[in-house]
């Protein structure tokens, strides 16, 4: 079974919202048979009743106009039941995450309903007494059925996924509440995957004991019994952490999707763009704000190029323009004069299609305008070929300090003066690749010197491009055993020399099964292809996992169908999660790999979606805390947090 969201997101639709003419529809059933469903026309109009939780997920899946086809007239939260008006005559389907919050809220509601019968969905497992204490509250006997589906994330592209990071007000253990949302993706993926996390983070190693333990007390529910029982090979939840790859967020993008979420910022698949941005090349200048979606299942245009780069992007972009002013030409006024009665019949019914068509190029023309615009005022094309150069060794170190020299001075070819955000990041991508303190010393003085750059560092920044390289450098395992071999091969003064060569490693490039873009914006390859690569081919002696810096967690049921060695088959399925957030160009790499190999199943997600922007946010954060508990303070005060419950679990 391929990893793919789209479908589950489509059966889903399916078991909400379809009538089923057979009632006896088991809670774990992921698809339903149309042929068994009642036709949307003879289905009475109802109400969809959500609450904060379920509001992002169908909001990213299912459209306004697909709920109306199904006759859903009215979308309420249930947070609000107390405000709601009574409509006895018209049934509700309620959808809600099965936490404490939404349970007493829904007990409000049954306790004096609004509407006339429920069919009550939840999108995680309900616990025993959760379930008692609804049945208690239906006084009334309105609710007819219920049903656990396992939605309990925000679907992105088919192979990006979201965990948000919502939380509710009795969650007193947020790794309790992110394993039960990556557990509901395994049960929708019908998935019991073996467990890989990277050692060095004790995030992780939290994380994946709670998710054993989850998936062994859930089999004695036979949830996870028989999933894999179609694959040859156990499927792997691989969990990294974005720590140990602080650099990716860091390198400006440069294909579509990435590069709309890096300047414009994508929220629940919504760009949200102001007057000047969204009237550019527009008559339509008294919009003040507009909202973009972006949806890979409605755009024909946004799924063919949202992995293209830019060039290809523009070069795209003008064709589909040609073909725009192609169609509209043949519809014009002229020619509709001349045309006989049959043929003007076919040209009126297309006119809703060209209004459409027309709106789709006004959209992608604003979007490319203000990438244009931003690629123009940052100078990205200098500063994005010197990030490409300083994360990949494309040139010698020295030559590389000067080039970051003249970005600091203001002395580039453009003479344009580059904003305090570029130059941060440009020290930080030199001071991760290269062990130079007074380099960095000498930058720093540079960018502290206000007739240079405006406005000034913020202390918080000064502080994170000094304890970068500490906080980060030696994060990763790869890296540290890359490092070692270097420091034992050579001298000190060849480490540059080394390094580079380990760095082209670590990006993979050296492998032949690898293409090379020849893009010069393109060479950077995230960090997640080296471990990929690890797992996917396997290299003699090599595939334990220490040499990829991470443990294996094996479940019950695991080690019962593919015996004590399963860690050792080959990998077919891989779902990766990033703790810390994920990046569309790491959404791109899976696709891209996916493509390149159909043997492979992968998909992708993290608790959040960075850009530069917002990782930035998070890096000053990680140092000011830092500061404020020397030495190792940090761990102990944040082991001081976890309950007894997640300790317990952690030694079993």
């Amino acid at each position: 079974m391929a990893l793919n969201l789209s479908n589950i997101k489509k059966a889903y639709f399916d078991k909400l919202f379809l009538v089923q003419n057979d009632t006896t529809a088991t809670a774990t059933t992921t698809s339903v048979s149309s042929n068994n469903s009642t036709p949307p026309s003879k289905i009475k109009p109802r109400v969809l009743l959500l609450d904060k939780y379920t509001t992002p997920i169908i909001s990213m899946c299912y459209t306004q106009s697909e709920l109306l086809a199904n006759n859903i007239i009215l979308i309420e939260l249930l947070q609000y039941y107390h405000d709601l008006s009574s409509m006895k005559h018209l049934d509700c389907i309620i959808y809600i995450k099965p936490c404490q919050e939404s349970v007493n809220d829904l007990r409000q509601e049954l306790h004096n309903p609004h509407y006339g019968q429920y069919k009550l969905f939840l999108n995680n497992c309900i616990h025993k007494n959760q379930l008692e204490s609804i049945a208690e509250a239906d006084e009334y006997e309105v609710i007819t059925k219920v049903i656990e589906i396992f939605q309990d994330y925000q679907i992105v592209n088919d192979n990006l996924y979201l965990v948000d990071t919502i939380s509710s007000k009795q969650d007193v253990n947020p790794v309790l509440s992110e394993s039960e949302k990556l557990i509901s993706l395994l049960l929708a993926l019908k998935k019991n995957p073996i467990i890989r996390y990277e050692s060095n983070s004790i995030d992780l190693k939290r994380l994946s004991s709670e998710l054993l333990y989850q998936i062994n007390s859930n089999s004695n529910n036979n949830l996870f019994d028989d999933l894999n029982r179609y694959s040859d090979s156990p499927p792997l939840l691989l969990l990294l952490d974005r720590k140990n790859d602080p650099i990716t967020p860091l390198i400006t993008p440069w294909t579509y999707q990435s590069m709309i979420h890096e300047f414009l910022t994508i929220e629940k698949n919504i760009v949200h763009m102001t007057s000047d941005e969204s009237s550019t090349n527009s008559n339509n200048s008294g919009n003040k704000n507009s909202q973009i979606i972006l949806s890979d299942e409605n755009d024909p245009f946004y799924k063919e190029s949202m992995y293209l780069n830019y060039g290809d992007l523009t070069d795209k972009f003008q064709k589909y323009v040609e073909k725009y002013k192609s169609e509209t030409k043949q519809s014009s006024i002229d020619n509709l004069k001349t045309t006989n009665l049959s043929e003007l019949k076919k040209i009126l019914t297309k006119f809703p299609e060209f209004k459409k068509f027309s709106t789709n190029v006004l959209t992608h023309l604003n979007l490319i305008s203000e990438i244009d615009k931003q690629i123009t005022i940052q100078d990205l094309w200098d500063i994005g070929e010197l990030q490409q150069a300083i994360a990949c060794g494309l040139d010698n170190q020295q030559n590389l300090k000067e080039r970051v020299l003249l970005v600091l001075n203001n002395t580039t070819n453009s003479n344009k003066r580059v904003s305090t955000i570029n130059k941060i990041k440009l020290i930080l991508l030199y001071s991760y690749r290269y062990n130079t303190p007074n380099d960095v010393s000498l930058f720093l003085q540079k960018l502290n010197d206000p007739t240079l750059t405006q406005p000034l560092p913020s202390s918080s920044q000064i502080q994170l491009i000094k304890r970068f390289k500490t906080l980060f450098g030696s994060n990763s395992i790869i890296d540290q055993q890359k490092l070692q071999n270097q420091n034992q091969n050579q001298g000190l003064t060849n480490i540059f020399a080394n390094k580079k060569i380990d760095l082209n490693n670590l990006f993979n490039r050296n492998n032949p099964s690898h293409t090379v873009s020849d893009n010069i914006y393109l060479q950077y390859t995230p960090r997640l292809n080296e471990i990929l690569a690890g797992l996917i081919n396997p290299q003699p002696q090599s595939h334990q996992d220490g040499s990829l810096g991470l443990a294996t967690l094996v479940p019950d049921k695991v080690k019962q169908q593919y015996g004590v060695h399963a860690s050792d088959e080959s990998v077919q399925d891989i779902i990766i999660y990033i703790k810390g957030g994920v990046t569309y160009e790491e959404s791109r790499l899976i696709y891209e790999l996916s493509e390149s190999n159909k043997r492979i199943n992968l998909i992708i997600g993290g608790d959040g979606i960075l850009n530069s922007e917002m990782w930035l946010q998070k890096l000053y954060s990680m140092v000011t805390k830092f500061s404020d508990e020397p030495g190792h303070s940090h761990r102990a005060s944040e082991d001081s947090h976890i309950n007894r419950q997640t300790q317990l679990r952690d030694i079993l």
